[in-house]
């Protein structure tokens, strides 16, 4: 996420990884990494989804539903829970596909903090379940423990906030955190109020304030004092290995 200061047109991120970058005004601004292992990041991505999903059900405008499923309580290993999880979620949404006209939703995962990290998934759809939900879910390979409610769309929202960021260090690398049918509409697009040129994978600094001045007409001397500046008020890593 970025934040601007409307006053110095600097943008404010406190993400603590520091990734910088040089704006269209050749002002250097601190940028979010925008992965969830980032303490700050986490709750900025889970803040987006939650927008798209409220997004989603405000523009159908019909009445909305929550299904919780969880795993079988003889699944103790957090590991193995992920690979039941995927599994289980992947026959769920096929014999939805089958049995209903439509089949729009929004899946996200919660790590249980009760049950030693077990993983259980939430889903807001526009559909009650075609079937009695534990049944329904039990053959899917998810545990008997499964409700399912009518929600609002705020309310829908604020759960996929909170759950998906608080996940901590126990969700899988690359695992997908939320799922959504390929019908769910994507939130417009804004148009950015600065441009910012962020430094390309393995690009010497040296390459990169020339690219920058080309876009900014400023000195790449001018550029490198800026830079150097900002690194030592920052307390951050010149990367001057890299001339």
């Amino acid at each position: 996420m970025r934040v601007i200061n409307r006053d110095t047109g600097e943008i404010i991120s406190e993400c603590p990884t520091g990734i910088r970058a040089f704006n269209d005004a050749g002002q250097v601004v601190r940028l979010s990494c925008n992965q969830w292992k980032c303490p700050y990041c986490s709750h900025v991505l889970a803040w987006r989804w939650s927008c798209r999903v409220r997004y989603g059900i405000d523009l159908w405008n019909l009445d909305t539903f929550h299904w919780t499923l969880t795993l079988p309580g003889e699944i103790y290993s957090s590991n193995f829970a992920f690979k039941v999880l995927k599994s289980a979620w992947d026959n769920l949404r096929k014999q939805c596909q089958r049995k209903l006209p439509y089949f729009h939703y929004a899946s996200f995962v919660e790590i249980h903090p009760h049950r030693s990290g077990i993983a259980h998934l939430h889903v807001v759809t526009m559909h009650w379940c075609p079937g009695r939900i534990k049944d329904f879910a039990h053959h899917a390979g998810f545990g008997y423990e499964a409700t399912e409610t009518t929600i609002s769309g705020m309310r829908a929202a604020l759960y996929v906030a909170k759950y998906t960021s608080k996940q901590g260090q126990g969700m899988p690398r690359r695992f997908r955190r939320v799922r959504l049918s390929q019908s769910w509409p994507k939130l417009p697009k804004t148009v950015p109020e600065m441009r910012v040129f962020p430094p390309l994978p393995r690009e010497s600094i040296w390459d990169y304030l020339v690219r920058v001045s080309m876009e900014t007409d400023i000195a790449p001397n001018v550029l490198r004092e800026r830079w150097m500046d900002y690194t030592q008020d920052y307390n951050l890593s010149s990367e001057e290995g890299d001339d």
